[in-house]
């Protein structure tokens, strides 16, 4: 059979909720081989769509920034639902953008950076476990006050 013999389904998208996640200033850690690393805490926040509720003050990024443009994000924070669910996030993506000049337009489409995560979620309420089980992307743009607000998608 030949690559192009081969049919496979194109991907689509589904919205799970948005959410703003609030942010502490950060803790600059200094280089630290292989990049400069700092470290802000999730302060709070909320999330409304498929599920909905609270960002818990609970966790953070450890953002490693490669150069003056690529920053390296691990963030993990707690979301409570409002039925009192917790479920863990975990993210890993990439914010590109001129750190030197620190401006994001901070619009969505009209942004002048690239903020994209894959995210995974592990819920152990019955009813949420349908979250351990999917492949999560989050389109992300920061907020005028430097918080970070995102678009958390299903991949189908």
């Amino acid at each position: 059979m030949r690559l192009e013999d081969y049919e496979l389904p194109t991907p689509d998208f589904e919205k799970l909720f948005r959410a703003e996640v609030l942010l502490s200033d950060p803790f600059p850690l200094g280089e630290a081989g292989g990049g400069y690393r700092e470290i802000v805490a999730v302060t709070g926040g909320s999330f409304e769509g498929a599920i909905n509720g609270e960002i818990l003050d609970f966790g953070g990024d450890w953002g490693l920034l490669h150069s003056d443009t690529i920053n390296e994000l691990n963030t993990k924070y707690l979301l409570k639902t409002d039925d009192g669910a917790y479920i863990s996030v975990e993210c890993s993506g990439k914010l590109i953008m001129d750190y030197e000049d620190m401006t994001g337009s901070g619009d969505g489409d009209n942004a002048d950076y690239y903020f994209r995560q894959t995210i995974r979620f592990t819920a152990g309420e019955k009813k949420y476990s349908w979250l351990n089980e999917i492949v999560a992307v989050a389109v992300s743009v920061i907020t005028p006050d430097g918080n970070v607000c995102l678009d958390a998608y299903k991949l189908v």
